[in-house]
């Protein structure tokens, strides 16, 4: 019996308006959404405006336009004016390539209910955690439109047809959803006549338009990956104190424990006033540097002093230690001013703040 042991942190929910994918009709409805609100004008005939519908052209309704040169209601008039399209093709597009397996676009929302307000972050220096989607890479393809405009005048037709090659390499869709870029190269126009006197402007051109498709799951798997950033990234130190493993050699640990230690060291406090030229840390130690990095590590950098925020360089100042008293004192022998109770002095460098 095959049990798999299952990582319960792993099971991220995912909101459903996330796990959208994009299909086929979702190109088809972008396409002719852009065109009913953005490109098809409001014609004007006889002091009234008329709008131009936009219909889908299937088998029948495309094989009897090709055949007859309009459409016709089911009352039997001629549908006029009018814009018909239909999906001719569907093309890989060689000129994106990619990898699909082992490659995916991140994007970070910044907005998460896990970054509610407490001083529990502030005070731990904790970062917001951001949700992340990992989407996977589509299919990149060009999809081939074709499509028909019927008018009664020219004037109108030329209208129609003005718009529509304005809008020629843009990228049609909405600003809250898909977008594709769409390329329009000429147009075949044509004049009719239908039963009886009707005459009949009619325009054909073809529309190549470079989308993607993405499904919402491949091989069972969906292809996005929701999880969240690190609040904080803690860097240690991961030693032996056991001095060899069954009596063998010393650990590593043990033999640079001086060394280890010293490095370890950072201290961050708040100086006390003295007087116009002292201040002092007090409940402090501070350590001996090891034998091994006598030359190595900076000594004139021992400590780093800030007076309201300005670094005060090491030759300002000289300072001393007190081991009986655990403080260490720092008189300031190159300031252009004097010290007053109310400056804050910052200090940090290599000592350690006694508990008590």
């Amino acid at each position: 019996m095959d049990i798999r042991e299952t990582n319960r942190a792993n099971q991220i929910p995912i909101e459903k308006e996330v796990q959208r994918s994009v299909n086929l009709i979702d190109i088809d409805t972008t396409i002719a959404d852009y065109m009913v609100n953005t490109i098809i004008p409001e014609l004007e005939e006889n002091g009234s405006p008329i709008k131009v519908p936009l219909i889908y052209g299937n088998s029948e309704r495309w094989n009897n336009a090709r055949k007859d040169g309009y459409l016709r209601d089911v009352r039997g008039r001629i549908q006029i004016p009018l814009v018909m399209f239909k999906r001719n093709s569907i093309e890989r597009d060689s000129s994106i390539t990619n990898f699909k397996d082992g490659v995916s676009m991140p994007s970070i929302q910044k907005y998460s209910k896990r970054n509610r307000y407490e001083r529990f972050s502030l005070q731990n220096n904790a970062n917001p955690s951001y949700e992340q989607y990992d989407v996977a890479m589509p299919s990149y393809v060009t999809v081939t439109y074709e499509v028909m405009i019927w008018t009664s005048f020219t004037e109108h037709m030329n209208q129609i047809v003005e718009q529509f090659q304005y809008a020629t390499d843009r990228y049609w869709g909405s600003k809250d959803g898909y977008k594709f870029r769409t390329r329009i190269d000429s147009f075949d126009n044509q004049q009719e006549v239908g039963d009886g006197t009707e005459r009949i402007i009619r325009t054909v051109f073809t529309m190549v338009v470079n989308a993607y498709l993405l499904p919402a799951e491949h091989s069972n798997k969906p292809t996005v990956k929701k999880s969240f950033t690190a609040k904080k990234v803690v860097f240690g130190i991961e030693t032996d104190l056991t001095g060899g493993i069954l009596g063998s050699q010393p650990s590593l640990y043990n033999e640079y424990a001086q060394v280890i230690d010293f490095v370890a060291v950072r201290g961050s406090q708040m100086a006390e006033f003295v007087n116009g030229t002292t201040v002092k840390l007090t409940n402090v130690r501070k350590p001996i540097l090891p034998s091994e990095l006598i030359g190595v590590f900076d000594i004139v950098n021992w400590f780093r002093i800030y007076i309201n925020g300005d670094f005060i360089s090491p030759s300002a100042y000289t300072y001393s230690y007190n081991g009986a008293t655990k403080e260490i004192i720092f008189t300031f022998t190159a300031l252009s001013f004097t010290l007053d109770s109310q400056d804050e002095v910052a200090i940090t460098g290599k000592f350690q703040e006694l508990w008590t």
